[in-house]
């Protein structure tokens, strides 16, 4: 082989292979921890060069990442930063983030990033592919309740509000059910929490207790030993009238406070200027 074949054999050789070295991989991809509790999550990581950092990040709902930690390739103390502390394995080319005293908004995608700093360029990032975090709520002696709502103008129209439930896993029966996720209930006055779920139709043969896999919930036992049934209560909706012309009236009035506000002030400026 020719000198400048063998050149370019190498460098074509060094490329691919430090392209193949730079690797970041973590585990679980998806967890779910009751809150109040500490997780673990665990990052490997493969690179050819000598001075790198490693970073882990949270992303927003809206894409976002946010920067949480980071620890340096050369530091023999862990990194450490409010609720959020590493295990740096150097040897074992690992990484480990534990967020303790898991909180409701902590539920997010977390990446873990190696930082590989290049002279007189901007650093070149590498990212894992994330790992799904879900708090689940720390519910207490809850008392699930179905209600189903219809229309008083048609009985065609319902809609079923599953409350304070401990289960997340309330799936719909029938796949033709619309209905919402299960949000987390935060009543702040009583200090509690629970899971509600919400699912309508729009046939007369629509119902509550069809709508719902509630078998987790029909023979739920407190710390007690008391079984907890789920009731069925069905109502009918309306809007109030009474509190639709309050609401006007309310809003009438501030209207006539702001133009006399804006008066005054106009007022005011005019004697100033004379």
């Amino acid at each position: 082989m020719s000198l400048p074949n063998l050149l370019w054999a190498l460098i074509a050789f060094t490329y691919i292979g430090s392209g193949m070295a730079q690797t970041v991989t973590q585990t679980p991809s998806v967890i779910s921890v009751q809150e109040g509790k500490a997780v673990i999550l665990n990052c490997k990581y493969s690179t050819r060069v000598t001075i790198y950092y490693l970073h882990w990040y949270k992303q927003s709902p809206n894409g976002e990442m946010i920067f949480l930690i980071y620890q340096d390739y050369f530091s023999t103390k862990n990194a450490r930063k409010e609720r959020y502390s590493v295990n740096f394995q150097k040897a074992d080319s690992s990484i480990r983030l534990t967020i303790s005293d898991l909180q409701l908004e902590d539920s997010s995608v977390y990446f873990c990033a190696l930082d590989e700093p290049q002279t007189g360029v901007s650093d070149k990032l590498i990212f894992g592919s994330g790992t799904s975090l879900t708090v689940l709520p720390n519910i207490q002696n809850p008392e699930p309740a179905l209600y189903q709502l219809t229309s008083p103008k048609s009985s065609d129209t319902s809609v079923c509000l599953l409350t304070d439930t401990d289960s997340y896993n309330t799936t719909f029966k029938n796949e033709n059910t619309n209905g919402s996720n299960p949000t987390v209930l935060e009543m702040m006055t009583m200090e509690s929490k629970s899971y509600g779920a919400v699912a309508w139709g729009s046939k007369s043969t629509f119902n509550c207790t069809d709508a719902f896999n509630l078998q987790n919930l029909v023979n739920l036992t407190h710390p007690s030993g008391s079984t907890c049934n789920v009731k069925d209560v069905k109502q009918s909706f309306e809007t109030d009238k009474d509190l639709n012309l309050i609401n006007l009236s309310l809003i009438g009035l501030r209207i006539i406070f702001l133009k006399t506000v804006a008066f005054n002030l106009l007022m005011t400026f005019r004697l100033w200027s004379n």
